[in-house]
């Protein structure tokens, strides 16, 4: 047995080394988020070029009308907003319009892109979305109706993109728990150890949900050509950037509050999905993850598992010294998670939700982290995904049949994997929560209906 317990010291100093330079990057991830948080956005930047806020929008879901309205109240004066919707069925259609009308000095208008055929739903309504920019626009910033931005995000947002080696600007976003129980905690967990992987000099991600581009970049990489019959946005355009050399600089004053999901099921479909999303655009990313961003928590694992079901004496000691390790090293990351909200929202951090989920997060971490990996591992290997009410099959040579709920408006109500019963939890901007004037070349049309595309 000592050849095994030689290779389980082994794997548990490989995971040691794993988990540490992780950690490492978390850290630098807080301080990098602190420094750039102490300095105000708005005091560093007047109004620049003409910016188009894209929003794409299903149904209805928690705090819809909050997160949308804050998209009006943005202290960057030089833009206007484009909400796009599948029908004017779509019960989030009433409340854009709603909004339209009570921030008449906000230029805002109504897209409706159709049904989707050969590509996700969210591609196709980008693609109308995007087919059509008025010529004195110069920044695209996207944007997902479940966030909650600060009044300062659009600003911190184009500030970013003002560097001429910038090509793109991504935020990120924080699931805030309503109650801190413990399917709050394995999504936001799950959720911010990834969030804390971007930094300034990291191979950044962008994130759908928040983030822009210049326009002549967004054209010069024929993005929106390279939605066509895909399921992603956000990956098919964080691929093309890093595919061209480009940049994609990470703001944290862009980081996103979000509603949690209601239920761990709800949470594990959630996870599974973006792994799902992962495998099949970046595959490769998906694969080093599973290998290396959990070798610590298969390690952990399975020397608890051996320290229990092997007799032999050097093996349980070297199982029990392993655990242990692996034990204070996630508990330290579960610390830097911690201190990454105190420093994104102190005042929510000290309430009691937000208590309770860290001490999830601290005592049960490896646990935690065992249900982000079959997550990966379901997420990696199904062919099938269920995303706002929609079912998207992946068929031969990457083609995606779509097959649509016969309700349609049970296929309306669904939002982070939740359904119609999901809460909505009382949420800030991020992070920590800090008038237009009128612009004649965007005028707001009642309701506006592009061509739908190809």
């Amino acid at each position: 047995m000592i050849e095994f317990a030689i290779a389980l010291a082994c794997a548990g100093c490989l995971a040691a080394v794993e988990t540490f330079l992780v950690g490492v990057q978390a850290w630098e991830h807080r301080r990098f988020a602190a420094s750039r948080l102490r300095s105000s956005p708005k005091a560093q930047m007047q109004a620049a070029g003409r910016a188009m806020v894209i929003i794409p929008c299903r149904g209805i879901e928690p705090n819809l009308k909050g997160n949308l309205e804050r998209f009006f109240r943005q202290d960057y004066s030089n833009y206007g907003l484009r909400f796009v919707v599948e029908s004017h069925d779509d019960p989030a259609a009433e409340v854009i319009q709603q909004l339209i009308e009570e921030y008449p000095n906000v230029p805002a208008e109504l897209v409706t892109a159709g049904l989707a055929n050969g590509e996700a739903q969210k591609i196709h309504n980008l693609r109308v979305a995007t087919e059509k920019i008025p010529p004195e626009v110069e920044y695209l910033v996207f944007a997902d109706s479940d966030a909650a931005p600060s009044e300062h995000w659009l600003t911190a947002m184009l500030m970013r993109l003002g560097d001429p080696k910038v090509s793109a600007v991504t935020g990120y976003r924080w699931f805030i728990p309503k109650t801190g129980a413990f399917h709050e905690a394995v999504v936001c967990a799950l959720n911010g150890a990834y969030a804390m992987l971007m930094s300034r000099n990291t191979p950044n991600l962008v994130w759908g949900g928040s983030w822009a581009i210049r326009k002549e970049v967004f054209e010069e990489l024929d993005i929106r050509g390279a939605w066509r019959g895909r399921i992603c946005d956000d990956l098919v355009a964080a691929d093309r950037l890093l595919k061209c050399g480009r940049h994609v600089e990470y703001e944290p004053a862009c980081l996103v509050a979000t509603s949690c999901q209601p239920d761990l099921k709800a949470v594990f479909e959630f996870a599974s999905r973006q792994f799902f999303l992962l495998r099949r655009v970046l595959p490769l990313w998906w694969f080093t993850d599973l290998v290396v961003g959990y070798l610590g928590t298969v390690v952990f694992w399975l020397a608890i598992v051996t320290l229990i079901m092997v007799p032999d004496t050097l093996v349980r000691w070297t199982s029990a010294i392993v655990a242990a390790v692996s034990y204070a090293l996630h508990w330290a990351r579960a610390e830097l998670r911690v201190a990454a909200v105190r420093t994104y929202f102190p005042r929510l951090a000290g309430e009691a939700s937000f208590r309770r989920v860290f001490w999830y997060d601290r005592v049960l971490s490896p646990a935690i982290q065992f249900i982000g990996l079959l997550a990966n591992l379901n997420g990696g290997l199904r062919r099938q995904i269920i995303w706002r009410g929609i079912i998207y099959r992946m068929g031969k040579k990457a083609q995606i049949e779509i097959v649509r709920p016969s309700n349609g408006s049970s296929a309306y109500s669904e939002i982070n994997g939740g359904g119609p019963s999901a809460a909505a939890a009382p949420i800030l901007g991020g992070p920590e929560d800090t008038k237009c004037q009128e612009a004649p070349e965007m005028r707001r049309p009642e309701k506006k209906v592009h061509p739908v595309a190809a």
